[in-house]
């Protein structure tokens, strides 16, 4: 079964289970999900990466947007601190990444149990 299956379906059960409390009365879903949605686009990566046993770019860079979506709905700050803390999270990300590939293609890349991760011996 594939992660991100698991999640899409955890994403519905979630938003049926609103459906049924607000019919219920006990909450209004309209606003526990306007307030809540990014949760999904921040799951959904952490959930791959989680499955994959690796952080890849991609997966961080859409968590990262996802929690800035969310800081957002939730007014935790204003808007300019937000997406200035997105905008460098990325960037840092992106020379991480560099790094790490110029590591790998100098040779020097990361060791794992004492075993160099490209599987070449030491």
């Amino acid at each position: 079964m594939k992660a991100g299956s698991v999640w899409f379906g955890a994403v519905l059960v979630a938003v049926g289970l609103c459906g049924f409390l607000d019919a219920a009365g006990v909450v209004d879903s309209s606003q526990t999900i306007g307030q809540w949605w990014p949760l999904a686009i921040v799951g959904w990566p952490l959930v791959e990466m989680a499955a994959a046993r690796r952080v890849t770019l991609g997966g961080a860079i859409c968590a990262a947007v996802g929690l800035t979506l969310l800081a957002d709905v939730q007014a935790w700050a204003s808007d300019m601190v937000v997406w200035s803390s997105l905008a460098a999270f990325v960037g840092v990300a992106i020379l991480m990444a560099a790094v790490s590939r110029r590591e790998r293609r100098n040779g020097n890349a990361p060791v794992n149990g004492g075993t160099p991760v490209n599987g070449a011996a030491s």
